[in-house]
């Protein structure tokens, strides 16, 4: 049974509760989400990450048995906003991409505040917009600037208009944001930032998005994001930055089929800050996490897609010393390690000093640091390989990096000649 929800209402219409032959009342697994804030709070982490695979349930239509659901969740706890966001993003498409290729999946970003903002901006009262996201929420699949989403408008138009009465000025505007502010984020970002009132929320939530964006660059992961500003969040605890990635099988830009939604995600600061425990609420960290589709994707993907199984022993930590946190050092040499199936993390901050890098590493039991230093960018070309627990250390070249690491690693870096 699942512990008391910090948000009864929002999954009362779908969740599944059974009555055993005792008159117990039991509800089946509907979230995978919750029980580990529980946890988090309860043990007062900072920093964690974690992956789950679980079945969950969703109520079925009329006296039907429940629908069963295989879903992948990857969560990170700590770090700063858009940093830990763009990772969640970045282990979601690694997986994804073992399956389909990249010019086939779409990344939709969005902003609780942008959104609230674009309510205010439109005239929306606060007792549509329930029904009114619902009925946006209908284009969510279509890529924005395609031609069904324009198709598409005139059937919304009609809908808000005559099922919920909404003022034609309303209407015009919510349609101004889907056709003309919707669509890829160098071009979204700069239109919405022109027409949006400049106060101190939609200015940080686009700021976010714009960091986000960034940081999706470094990561080579930015040519099909789109802001879709209209996309109403899918959990009501996603209270910042979330998104929506989709499965496109015609890679023609007009292309008139929806797309297979694979995975959903975002920040979730709101359910650790809404904790009852006093002291943690005091100075919660944040929390980001995305919940994958995996019977969705297995259904779509080819049999020689998918990927061999990698039996992963040793962890490495990507680590800097000055240079100001060298952020998109540290994120382009992650991106690499992981191509080779490296299993490598960093500290989620863009500045950490060394003393917190270090602290991190002992608490998450992590041997091996790579540090990257501003002089070795900048006239060596190299890093440096220490292990903490044999006490040795040797100075890479870049290059040579992942070719000493996958060495190190065959002989748990006890051969004492890859130090030499």
């Amino acid at each position: 049974m699942l512990g008391e929800c910090p948000l009864p209402n929002s999954r009362e219409r779908n969740s599944v509760k059974l009555l055993t032959h005792g008159g117990d009342m039991v509800e089946l697994c509907h979230e995978l989400r919750l029980p580990l804030v529980k946890w988090i709070v309860a043990n007062r982490r900072s920093f964690f990450k974690r992956y789950e695979i679980a079945y969950v349930y969703r109520r079925a239509i009329g006296h039907s048995p429940p629908n069963r659901y295989l879903q992948g969740d990857f969560d990170i706890i700590g770090g700063e906003t858009a940093l830990t966001e763009a990772e969640i993003i970045k282990a979601t498409m690694d997986i994804i991409l073992h399956y389909f290729q990249s010019e086939s999946c779409d990344i939709h970003l969005n902003h609780a505040d942008l959104l609230d903002a674009i309510w205010t901006w439109a005239g929306i009262r606060p007792e549509h917009r329930q029904k009114v996201a619902e009925l946006l929420s209908l284009l969510g699949s279509l890529r924005p600037q395609s031609s069904e989403r324009k198709t598409k408008w005139v059937v919304i138009r009609r809908q808000l208009r005559q099922e919920l009465n909404l003022a034609e000025t309303a209407v015009n505007r919510l349609q101004t944001v889907g056709l003309r502010f919707c669509g890829v984020a160098d071009q979204a970002l700069p239109r919405l930032r022109g027409a949006l009132p400049p106060d101190k929320t939609t200015r940080k939530a686009l700021d976010d998005l714009s960091e986000l964006f960034n940081y999706l660059r470094v990561w080579r992961l930015d040519r099909r994001v789109y802001v879709d500003a209209l996309m109403p969040p899918t959990e009501s605890y996603h209270r910042n930055l979330f998104f929506q990635i989709y499965l496109r099988k015609d890679d023609n830009p007009g292309s008139l089929m929806e797309g297979t939604l694979l995975a959903v995600g975002g920040r979730y600061d709101y359910l650790l800050h809404q904790s009852g425990d006093l002291e943690y609420k005091s100075n919660p960290p944040g929390a980001a996490g995305s919940s994958l589709a995996l019977e969705t994707i297995l259904q779509h993907a080819s049999l020689d897609s998918r990927p061999h199984r990698y039996d992963v022993v040793t962890n490495v930590l990507v680590c800097s010393r000055g240079g100001g946190g060298l952020l998109t050092e540290r994120m382009e040499l992650l991106a690499e390690l992981w191509e080779e199936n490296i299993r490598a993390e960093f500290v989620p901050l863009c500045d950490p000093s060394l003393t917190e890098q270090y602290e991190y590493a002992n608490e998450h039991d992590i041997k091996c640091l790579v540090i990257i230093t501003d002089t070795g960018v900048s006239q060596k070309d190299s890093v440096k390989v220490r292990h903490l627990e044999l006490k040795k250390e040797k100075e890479v070249e870049r290059g040579n990096l992942v070719k000493f690491l996958l060495e190190a690693m065959s002989s748990q870096f006890r051969n004492p000649s890859i130090w030499n």
